[in-house]
């Protein structure tokens, strides 16, 4: 199943970070009592019932801590 991908950067916080499927905004975590991923480092991890089909297009907007 489609439900682990590495983004190309560690997001600045987790909780700031928005993931776009076939361009429908996923459910973040703690949000309604349900989600559609958690974000772990650079990883991001689809619940098995969000996970997007083959083929889809996935796409992250977040912020990467600048020094």
């Amino acid at each position: 199943e489609n439900t682990h991908f590495v983004l190309s950067s560690t997001p600045f916080t987790a909780s700031e970070i928005s993931v776009f499927v076939n361009g429908l905004l996923q459910i973040p975590p703690d949000k309604l009592g349900f989600q559609d991923f958690s974000v772990t480092g650079s990883s991001v991890y689809f619940t098995t019932s969000s996970s997007p089909p083959e083929g889809s297009w996935i796409m992250a907007n977040y912020y990467v801590g600048v020094i």
